[in-house]
């Protein structure tokens, strides 16, 4: 498909020593606004979750996630981690200095500064959303689970309901994730998915009783069909189960792997 932490993060360190990282060239001319779609290497976390593995619920040493949390800090500059314990689910919350883990949720949204909200993944859709005018910013979860649910409808239902902010005002980057060249599923998603928000030929292709699904350009119909502007979506990195050696992928790795982190927010 083609592209278009540690609870206080510190000053930032040399490009050389910062881990790779993929950015919306688009939203570079955004005053304030920083973002990142981490991958896999730039950590110090052994095998299998080598090496920049952000989670601490996978059976990697809290010491090393711990330093890969502040490799990441450092690089983006001083802003304080929202994190949100994942379920695959539809729910997003709210966040602000004294919330900055709201517990059970897919979505975090907020207009304080100085907060940088994140999502971890290993295959499943980080979604990264930003309103420059309302400088309100928004990062989903969307496995296959959650893009059923409508976890990308909810966020805009959410923004509009607590901030005002109109479907059409985001800024939409869909990040690494497994791409339907590699994602294969039963036809009983498919049938659940498009039932729910309608046919999506661009998303499914069936084979049978199973088929591929593109958990991408799923999430892009149900944005569009929400009322985002077709051009403000943006695809960034690649399928991660084809980059598993730059990405973490669940499906590619058997299910032992690390997690990558995504984050979205505008500096104070």
């Amino acid at each position: 498909m083609p592209s278009r932490s540690a609870e206080s993060l510190e000053p930032s360190v040399s490009p050389l020593d910062a881990p790779p990282r993929e950015t919306v060239a688009a939203w570079s001319s955004i005053d304030g606004l920083v973002h990142a779609f981490f991958g896999r290497n730039g950590g110090q976390s052994g095998e299998p979750w080598d090496s920049l593995n952000l989670s601490e619920s996978v059976g990697d040493s809290p010491a090393a996630v711990g330093r890969n949390w502040t490799r990441v800090a450092r690089s983006i500059g001083t802003l304080e981690v929202a994190r949100m314990t994942q379920v695959h689910g539809n729910q997003v919350a709210e966040v602000a200095k004294h919330r900055l883990y709201p517990g059970e949720c897919d979505g975090l949204m907020t207009r304080e500064t100085g907060i940088a909200l994140s999502v971890m993944t290993a295959d499943c859709v980080p979604i990264l959303m930003v309103a420059p005018a309302h400088r309100a910013v928004m990062a989903l979860h969307a496995g296959w689970r959650g893009t059923v649910a409508g976890i990308a409808a909810s966020g805009l239902q959410s923004a509009r309901s607590s901030f005002g902010i109109d479907a059409a005002e985001w800024q939409v980057a869909l990040g690494p994730s497994i791409g339907g060249c590699c994602y294969e599923v039963s036809s009983e998603i498919a049938d659940d998915l498009q039932q729910r928000w309608g046919t999506m030929p661009e998303a499914w292709q069936p084979s049978g009783r199973r088929g591929q699904l593109d958990l991408r350009r799923a999430n892009e119909q149900i944005l569009i069909r929400s009322g985002v502007p077709h051009e403000a979506v943006s695809f960034i990195g690649p399928c991660t189960a084809c980059a598993h050696r730059q990405y973490f992928s669940h499906r590619q790795s058997g299910g032992v792997t690390g997690r990558q982190a995504s984050l979205i927010g505008f500096r104070r």
